[in-house]
């Protein structure tokens, strides 16, 4: 008896010595932490590039997706409030009617639309008074006309059918455009 006391004593010390080894690791286990500092930048596959000619009042406006998605383009032109524009474009071009032109077929990698012209429409020069046969001078006054163009990615829809969200917003410290032809108006 004396000897079984003995030996379940020992297993209890044992025991006890093995609980509290483990109790310092297991402990360490719940209260030890990482942080981790940084960031990644992802790309995101829309990226489009606009291509400007100028001539006879006319810009020429091309663009092209020079992203890895396929996505929806758009582009809105101004000019101070003396000056008309007015759009003309080749097929899959379509005013919006909220002073955008949309470009309504999905643009692949690669892709280019169709071209769209905006007409500048110049204030009218008056001749001299008292020579109603004059010719009027050339007009000579330095304006601007701003075009825009926007990308979005092409989403779809639960039955598959595509559609762009003008209204996505993405914070990103580089831009999604180029722009490329003709110098730009100063």
């Amino acid at each position: 008896m004396k000897r079984t006391k003995r030996t379940v004593c020992t297993a209890a010390v044992a025991l006890a010595l093995v609980a509290a080894a483990s109790a310092g690791s297991a402990k360490a286990y719940f209260t030890t932490f990482a942080t981790a500092k940084g960031g990644h930048q992802i790309t995101v596959g829309t990226k489009s590039q606009i291509t400007e000619q100028f001539s006879d009042w006319t810009k020429h406006i091309e663009l092209s997706n020079t992203g890895t998605a396929e996505c929806y383009v758009r582009v809105k032109a101004f000019a101070g409030s003396a000056y008309g524009l007015e759009y003309s474009g080749s097929p899959g071009w379509r005013d919006g009617g909220d002073g955008y032109w949309y470009y309504d077929e999905i643009l692949p990698p690669g892709g280019s639309t169709g071209r769209l012209d905006v007409k500048i429409t110049l204030p009218t020069v008056t001749v001299p008074e008292g020579d109603p046969g004059a010719t009027p001078p050339p007009y000579t006054e330095d304006f601007n006309v701003v075009v825009i163009q926007e990308c979005t990615a092409v989403l779809y829809a639960e039955d598959g059918t595509p559609y762009a969200d003008w209204d996505s917003k993405l914070a990103t410290e580089e831009d999604s455009y180029g722009g490329e032809g003709g110098e730009a108006d100063e």
